[in-house]
């Protein structure tokens, strides 16, 4: 898996912006997620994760919705956070749209471009408790 991490800063808050690059699976993003709950790279002042999947390839199944899934329910601290999926893949659209209906306290969507991502992990950044 290979995956870069960045912090965006906006108004004294941040987000951490997650890249993967060329194929992986869902055990690597479910990877990812346990490395950024075990460096603790989302701090107070962290609103939320930007993924971006562009041009990655990542196999969407029911198989991977039902990890997925599970990996959430498991880790409800990730449900106070905005996480935000850029994407060209419709695949991965119905992904983070299923994802999205878990709990009506997750906060998921899909974007296709960056900067439609960060407008809306900023909506109410600022006011973040």
């Amino acid at each position: 898996m290979s995956v870069k991490y960045s912090y965006i800063d906006y108004k004294g808050r941040r987000i951490l912006y997650r890249e993967f690059i060329e194929e992986v699976n869902i055990d690597d993003v479910i990877a990812s997620f346990e490395e950024i709950l075990d460096k603790e790279m989302l701090a107070d002042d962290t609103c939320g994760i930007i993924t971006d999947l562009r041009g990655v390839k990542l196999e969407v199944n029911p198989k991977v919705f039902k990890k997925i899934s599970g990996y959430m329910k498991r880790n409800p601290e990730l449900y106070k956070y905005k996480l935000a999926a850029i994407t060209d893949s419709p695949k991965h659209v119905v992904l983070a749209t299923l994802v999205s209906k878990l709990s009506s306290k997750l906060k998921v969507k899909p974007f296709s471009t960056y900067e439609a991502s960060v407008e809306w992990m900023t909506e109410h950044c600022a006011d973040k408790i």
